[in-house]
C-alpha cells in the first residue's frame, strides 16, 4: 500500500510555504513572500503559481493551513492573522476550480496535530494533543484517532481558559515575557543559554505556568502524548525544570508517567500537517492498493 502524493501549503503573514509530499516526506518545496498588504488577487496568483510548480498527475489533493479562523464546511477562510485581504476568502472553491482536485483548509494548530499524528512523534497514539506555544497558545486535538474540531472550532482553544488574573494565553506565550518582563522570549532564551541566572529564573516561572496548562489538558483530554511546538518550544530546556516541578505535584502520577511530553522534532511538520488534511478527510482516496 503506497500513499499517493499531495500538496501542503502553510500560509503565514510573511511567507507562503508549499511542498510536494510523497510517502510521508517533503520531496519538493518553495517559499514566496506573502506581502500581506497586497490585494487578494495578487496573493492568490502567487499561491496558484507555486502550487502549479509542485503539481503532478499523482497529486490526490491539496491541504492549506492558516493561522486564523476557518469555516471548514464552506471551505472559507474567515480571518487570517496579518493578511487582511483574505478575510472571508473562499479558498477551497477557488483552488478546486483551478486544479480540479479536492482542497481542504484547516487551522494551523489542527494541522500541527495531524502532522504529528501521521508523520511525527504522535504516530501510533489514539489520543494526542499538539500544543503550540508562540505568539499565542493553540492546540490541535486527536481523540480516538480523529481530529476533534468541536462546535465553532473551539476544541483545543486552551489559551482562552482563565488562569490567575487573566488567561493561559497571557501566561504561556510570548505575551508573558513582554507583559511581565518587557522582553522577548527569543532574547531571554539567548541569555538563558549563556547561563544568566535571572533569565533562567524567568523561564522557570514560565514553566510553572505551562505546567498549569498541561494539568488542565490532562484533565480535559487525558492524552497519551502532548507534543510541544511553536517558537517557544526551542526554549524547552530552560522552562522544562519549572514544568516538571509543578507536574511533580499532579494528583495522578500514574497517568502522567504514561503520557509522552516532548518537543516536536520535525521542522517539516507545518507542511506535512497541511497536506495531512487530505489524509484526514479522505484516507482511502490517497491510497494505492
Amino acid at each position: 500500500m503506497i500513499i499517493r502524493e499531495f500538496i501542503g501549503v502553510d500560509v503565514g503573514g510573511t511567507k507562503i510555504h508549499a511542498g510536494l509530499i510523497k510517502d510521508g516526506q517533503v520531496v519538493k518545496e518553495l517559499r514566496v513572500p506573502t506581502e500581506a498588504h497586497r490585494s487578494r488577487e495578487e496573493i492568490v496568483a502567487d499561491l496558484e503559481t507555486g502550487i502549479s510548480e509542485l503539481m503532478t498527475d499523482k497529486v490526490a489533493g491539496i491541504g492549506v493551513g492558516v493561522p486564523g479562523l476557518v469555516d471548514l464546511e464552506a471551505g472559507v477562510i474567515r480571518n487570517v492573522s496579518n493578511i487582511p485581504a483574505w478575510k472571508n476568502f473562499p479558498v477551497k472553491e477557488l483552488l478546486e476550480s483551478r486544479f480540479n482536485i479536492p482542497v481542504y483548509i484547516g487551522n494551523d494548530a489542527n494541522c500541527f496535530a495531524l502532522g504529528e499524528y501521521y508523520f511525527g512523534k504522535g504516530k501510533g497514539f489514539s489520543h494526542l494533543v499538539a500544543l503550540a506555544l508562540g505568539t499565542g497558545v493553540g492546540a490541535g486535538l486527536i481523540v480516538n484517532k480523529q481530529l476533534l474540531i468541536g462546535n465553532g472550532s473551539l476544541a483545543g482553544e486552551f489559551g482562552g481558559i482563565k488562569h490567575l488574573d487573566s488567561s493561559f494565553e497571557d501566561y504561556c506565550s510570548g505575551k508573558f515575557f513582554r507583559n511581565n518582563y518587557h522582553t522577548e522570549g527569543v532574547d531571554l532564551a539567548q541569555q538563558a543559554a549563556a547561563g544568566e541566572v535571572s533569565a533562567l529564573k524567568i523561564f522557570h516561572e514560565f514553566g510553572v505556568h505551562v505546567g498549569h496548562l498541561i494539568e488542565a489538558i490532562m484533565y480535559a483530554v487525558g492524552p497519551e502524548a502532548i507534543i510541544i511546538g511553536g517558537s517557544l518550544s526551542k526554549a524547552f530546556p530552560y522552562f522544562e525544570p519549572g514544568l516538571k516541578e509543578f507536574l511533580s505535584k499532579f494528583a495522578h502520577q500514574e497517568a502522567l508517567a504514561t503520557t509522552l511530553i516532548e518537543v516536536s522534532g520535525n521542522p517539516g511538520i507545518p507542511l506535512l500537517g497541511a497536506g495531512a488534511l487530505v489524509l484526514s478527510a479522505e484516507p482511502e482516496s490517497v491510497l494505492i492498493h
